[in-house]
């Protein structure tokens, strides 16, 4: 087959469309990609490279039949592989330039690895906890949200009341999502970082998680959740008062899941507000 070089002309997504029914989404989604995260740890300068899983959408006028979905991924390689939450806010301007759209939305998923120590012996390793930035432009307000998943153990308060042989346990997901809102005209700053989020869950839960115990750290881990026994009604509670109390954050919520040991089924505690 030869191939023909005939100029296309044509552009069938800039045509007219008549249906009269403007889009609020469309896009590309579950796009995988290497980049760079900044912002999420205490340390400014810390950075980590990941492998993300996003999607980038803009609004579609009425009349117009289509977008150009290929100028969605070359806006995101606009990034140079690095990005921040802040950062969100200049990809949200070039997707709506670049689509003539009114709106434009994107979000990514990853996993972040910290450091964490355990408690007695100090043995150091990496801990991953699945992490997301997102971030829309709607009319003249800017939206940027970071969530992150923290995994603790928790101590069943009544489990330790009725039993004479200790009490029983579980791993419980903390879901903590923060919203940060401006206008378009401004340059966002959100000053908390996930990190620090991670650390004041855990301070809540009746143990944190590590990924390496030796002995004399598992037995320090299990007599501190015995004396810090947790509902999944606590739980909340306790880290939708941190929440509430951080006058850096406009809107949060907070679901937590226990995977109950004892039964087949989970428990689920949720609150937001701001």
């Amino acid at each position: 087959m030869e191939l023909d070089s005939t100029p296309i002309e044509r552009d069938v997504q800039l045509d007219v469309d008549t249906r009269e029914v403007s889009i609020q989404e469309v896009g590309i989604s579950d796009v995988k990609f290497p980049m760079t995260v900044a912002g999420l740890e205490m340390d400014d300068a810390a950075q980590q490279s990941v492998t993300a899983t996003g999607s980038l959408a803009v609004s579609l006028a009425r009349d117009l039949k289509g977008i150009h979905m290929s100028r969605l991924i070359e806006d995101l390689l606009l990034q140079q592989e690095k990005i921040s939450l802040n950062g969100i806010a200049s990809l949200l301007h070039t997707l709506k330039e670049h689509q003539g759209a009114e709106e434009a939305s994107f979000s990514m998923a990853f996993d972040y690895f910290l450091d964490r120590q355990a408690p007695v012996s100090g043995r150091t390793a990496k801990q991953a906890y699945v992490c997301s930035y997102s971030g829309r432009i709607q009319g003249s307000r800017l939206t940027l949200s970071q969530c992150v998943e923290v995994p603790v153990t928790t101590l069943c308060p009544c489990s330790k009341e009725i039993s004479e042989y200790g009490a029983h346990n579980q791993r419980g997901y903390v879901e903590v999502e923060l919203q940060h809102r401006f206008t378009v005209e401004q340059e966002p700053n959100v000053s908390i970082c996930v990190e620090e989020i991670i650390e004041g869950v855990e301070a809540k839960a009746s143990s944190p998680l590590y990924p390496v115990l030796k002995r004399t750290d598992e037995r320090y881990v299990t007599m501190k959740a015995y004396q810090e026994p947790r509902f999944v009604e606590d739980m909340v509670r306790e880290v939708a008062v941190m929440l509430r109390e951080d006058s850096r954050i406009d809107r949060w919520s907070v679901r937590v899941t226990n995977h109950e040991s004892i039964h087949q089924h989970n428990a689920y505690a949720v609150v937001s507000g701001g």
